[in-house]
């Protein structure tokens, strides 16, 4: 999931990319290394990921049985000043589920579900009941379904505070001593980029009247 929107968010606090939220909780130092210094380079897992978006980062409409579905679109929250792009996102009526995609094996309360949780926030705040989330396992080829409940939602609410405050830190935290040292850092100890370009020309916000109006 990138983090472009085509929108100003309309708030003074600092906008922090939904992404963050995932490489706050996995690493502070590379959350500062990428988001602040905009240091990274690829790897053979960061390529797999780019691959396994190719199509979900496509934009466009699918409508069925009354279910419309929205591949990349930028969401928002005003309060949390939060900003992102959910790669699926899943509309049933007055109900929206987003679908996130990573490459890997999924991990139970892992730092992904932080990124699902703050789509899900934006998500409400546009005016949707989201009683669930998905996390989808390109590795596993299944979903795994995250209630997202007030126990997520207060993590994704501290986290945000915690990455802004990194965000107009200047000094970068100190390298973490744990190993083995995650498959996304090369061998020169740099982060690999894990945010993907925006697609191009797509500036659909979430619009609740909108989407209503088609489901």
């Amino acid at each position: 999931m990138t983090d472009d929107h085509p929108a100003d968010s309309g708030t003074d606090l600092r906008e922090v990319p939904l992404s963050a939220l995932e490489h706050y909780a996995y690493c502070h130092r590379q959350t500062a290394l990428i988001h602040v210094e905009g240091v990274w380079s690829e790897s053979v897992e960061t390529v797999r990921g780019d691959l396994s978006h190719t199509t979900v980062d496509l934009p466009g409409i699918q409508r069925r049985r009354g279910l419309t579905v929205i591949r990349s679109l930028p969401v928002w929250s005003h309060t949390h000043g939060l900003r992102g792009i959910c790669d699926i996102v899943e509309f049933e009526k007055g109900t929206a589920t987003p679908v996130e995609y990573k490459v890997g094996h999924y991990k139970a309360g892992g730092p992904a579900e932080l990124q699902l949780g703050g789509q899900a926030l934006c998500l409400l705040e546009a005016g949707f009941d989201v009683p669930t989330g998905y996390i989808y396992s390109v590795a596993e080829r299944r979903r795994h379904a995250i209630p997202i409940d007030t126990h997520l939602l207060d993590r994704v609410v501290a986290a945000t505070v915690a990455v802004r405050r990194l965000l107009d830190t200047p000094a970068l935290p100190g390298r973490a001593q744990r190993r083995p040292l995650p498959a996304m850092f090369t061998a020169r100890g740099l982060p690999a980029r894990t945010d993907r370009r925006p697609a191009a020309g797509h500036t659909r916000p979430v619009d609740p009247t909108t989407i209503g109006t088609v489901v």
